[in-house]
């Protein structure tokens, strides 16, 4: 599982180092160093190839001329990207999505079970201001589960 917050330093060209924890989970769980990595809200989505695969599948199982499946694709699918970690544990980053979230120098990356999302560090910097706010709202209605 993807767990906790690490901060890169983020190349010119968009090549960055993996968290060396991410980069085992990768190995050791699913055998294979390829992620997909997607725009999500404000931040990029990125999914271990076989958990992408698994949510390819529940995404075909949508009605595909509903106007919000047809959205939902376009952004999420649309704006996908496979990735393979490099020798020396980097991915690549590409510009129109760098460009998209402003990532410049430094990236957030957070560990999130099956998946982990990667940030700009001012905007993930700016969501933490209010997330206990937000945590302790959403606790209270996860609590009923």
């Amino acid at each position: 599982m993807f767990r906790g917050q690490y901060s890169h330093s983020i190349s010119k060209s968009g090549r960055v180092s993996m968290p060396a924890k991410f980069r085992d989970t990768l190995i050791k769980k699913y055998s294979n160093k390829k992620i997909v990595i997607s725009l999500f809200e404000n931040c990029l989505i990125s999914y271990p190839i076989k958990e992408w695969e698994k949510l390819e599948l529940k995404i075909s199982k949508l009605p595909s001329f509903k106007n919000e499946t047809v959205e939902f694709e376009r952004y999420l699918v649309g704006n996908a990207n496979e990735c393979s970690i490099d020798s020396e544990g980097r991915i690549n980053i590409p510009p129109l999505l760098r460009k998209k979230l402003n990532i410049k120098d430094t990236v957030i990356f957070v560990g999130i079970l099956n998946r982990f999302e990667i940030w700009c560090e001012s905007t993930w910097n700016n969501y933490m201001k209010n997330s206990f706010k937000k945590f302790q709202k959403s606790r209270n209605e996860i609590n009923g589960i």
